[in-house]
């Protein structure tokens, strides 16, 4: 079996560079007979000088000051450097070189430590509680349930949106509308759970106060059904089929600007955790990448067309910051990580079926995928290396929505088939189990969970 260090340098990122800086050598003195050495040295300067001192002590005195007068002064008697070290050319290079090598180093230290205890624990398979949601809109482009961070489930279901507790026994109606092209197309809670943005098929977006019960703003702009809502802070984003994103300020009541990019109906929207990007997916199989400090309609960071399918699941990690995660419809069925600091796809894992909707656990270290046709269930994928960590069957019919409790421990899911099902899927995890932005490169697969 090769050792750590080589299937290290077997790895694809590791290119020695073709033309070394400069020659080093470095002594190692495990493999040194200093004594051997020193009594040659001593030997020597008494053939040169022709002293007859045996004293060790005094051999030492002898041999520095002959040092300092032969060896330490130049051809006009001053004293120089005798061992100048400066950066080679490509010192920059011989850097980042040393720095992989020590990289490597750790990385082999560690895969070479014995791997810590497993943390055991039960994934269910089936979901702790079961709603009926009779009326429910089977439409893969619309997002009609969301998880509030005061533990409130808000669904749209037909022509009206109804609130449920997770502990309570029924549900409540917050809003009916009458025709069918006013119907709730789209759900969103607020950062803080007090405030619930509709969006409705007549173009239309209602926010509304949940303790007061009432609709606090009405805000215009789209042409078309807004299937998407999410919020930033006091921020309103919206998609709509007429393919552009508004952005609203909920204070003031009005629209800050407008983003344009994709050639069809915008019908995923995610606010990153640090509320600096904002990540779009169309059903023109395209995503953008926004920036929350551009104004400009056309101007986006990244776009992104590797999915040959419309993209509605996003979902951005909780941990690192620039890690997006997408998933493609019927005929893409992938599963595509984004590094959007570079722009770049770091993985792609193919799933087998619909991908609909994406929630990024921040517990487990692990992204809850929801599946369309043909599996209509749950995955489990651990991160980074995007095994398969379990599935979750107990819908009958496509797995169309998916939202994360507040806590982080339960996802709820919602499917063609008219129900509602809640997964506790999670356990607390201590704050020196979370990974961090250095950990992409770790040894993982140490630190995976088991199930049983």
């Amino acid at each position: 079996m090769p050792s750590p260090l080589t299937r290290l340098r077997d790895r694809e990122f590791y290119s020695p560079p073709s033309e070394p800086p400069a020659d080093r050598f470095i002594p190692t003195r495990a493999l040194m007979d200093l004594d051997l050495a020193r009594n040659s040295l001593y030997a020597s300067r008494r053939q040169d000088t022709g002293a007859t001192t045996t004293s060790p002590d005094a051999s030492r005195e002898q041999y520095r000051r002959w040092v300092e007068e032969n060896l330490r002064a130049g051809p006009d008697g001053k004293s120089f450097r005798m061992l100048p070290f400066r950066s080679p050319r490509g010192g920059d290079r011989c850097r980042r070189s040393l720095r992989l090598v020590d990289d490597m180093v750790e990385e082999a230290k560690e895969s070479s430590s014995p791997a810590p205890a497993p943390r055991w624990r039960c994934i269910p398979m089936r979901p702790s509680l079961v709603f009926d949601v009779p009326g429910m809109t089977t439409d893969f482009y619309l997002n009609l349930l969301d998880w509030g961070k005061e533990n409130i489930l808000a669904m749209a279901l037909g022509s009206s949106v109804y609130l449920r507790k997770e502990e309570g026994t029924s549900a409540q109606q917050l809003l009916q509308r009458t025709g069918g092209t006013a119907c709730p197309t789209s759900v969103a809670w607020s950062c803080d759970g007090k405030r619930l943005a509709v969006g409705f098929a007549d173009s239309q977006i209602e926010v509304w106060d949940i303790h007061a019960m009432h609709r606090i703003r009405t805000f215009g702009g789209h042409t078309d059904r807004v299937g998407s809502l999410c919020w930033n802070d006091n921020i309103l984003t919206s998609g709509s089929r007429d393919k552009y994103i508004i952005n609203y300020d909920v204070r003031s009541g009005k629209g800050v600007y407008h983003l344009k990019g994709h050639r069809s109906e915008v019908c995923g929207l995610r606010w990153s955790p640090d509320g600096l990007r904002l990540a779009s997916g169309g059903n023109d199989n395209a995503i953008y990448v926004w920036h929350s400090l551009n104004i400009e309609p056309t101007k986006f960071l990244y776009r992104f067309t590797e999915h040959t399918a419309a993209v509605r699941a996003l979902a951005w990690c909780p941990l690192k910051k620039n890690r997006l995660a997408s998933g493609g419809g019927t005929a893409d069925r992938c599963i595509k990580l984004w590094n959007t600091e570079t722009g770049t796809c770091a993985k792609t894992t193919e799933t087998g079926s619909q991908v609909c909707a994406l929630v990024w656990d921040r517990h487990e270290n692990e992204i809850i995928s929801a599946h369309g046709y043909s599996n209509n269930q749950l995955s489990l994928w651990s991160y980074p290396s995007m095994e398969k960590v379990a599935d979750l069957k107990w819908h009958t019919s496509r797995v169309l929505e998916l939202s994360q409790s507040p806590d982080g421990l339960k996802v709820a899911s919602a499917s063609a088939d008219e129900t509602v099902c809640l997964w506790k899927i999670s356990e607390p995890r201590s704050p020196s189990k979370k990974v961090t932005d250095d950990d992409d490169d770790s040894v993982l697969s140490l630190k995976r969970l088991q199930i049983r």
